[in-house]
């Protein structure tokens, strides 16, 4: 048995992008408004940052999977459950690869 060949150009932002674009809008919007309105001025600042940058929110240790994406997600949750998530996102919807979808589209928002 062979490990996987894992390809380096993998862009995680992307991935999660594409798999939060498959929600439908509505749900999509309630979510990033729960999300934008409970997200602490310092992250939302430094989201904002990030986007204008052009720099991958998966770079940055303020939404790293178990620091600040934790708390991301769990946000998402209050919204959406990972059942309900999976129901209108289809293949690879869950929070993990969607969380940094959500903060895309909080980032590309206008103030």
């Amino acid at each position: 048995m062979h490990a996987p060949d894992f390809d380096e150009s993998f862009d995680s932002d992307s991935f999660s992008k594409k798999r939060w674009a498959e929600v439908p809008e509505q749900i999509r919007k309630d979510v990033e408004r729960h999300v934008l309105a409970h997200l602490p001025a310092d992250a939302l600042a430094k989201l904002r940052k990030l986007h204008a940058c052009g720099i991958p929110i998966s770079s940055d240790p303020t939404f790293f999977h178990f620091g600040g994406g934790m708390a991301v997600r769990n946000l998402c949750r209050e919204r959406l459950s990972d059942d309900e998530l999976v129901a209108c996102g289809g293949f690879g919807a869950d929070w993990d690869n969607c969380y940094i979808g959500v903060l895309a589209a909080i980032a590309a928002t206008r103030q």
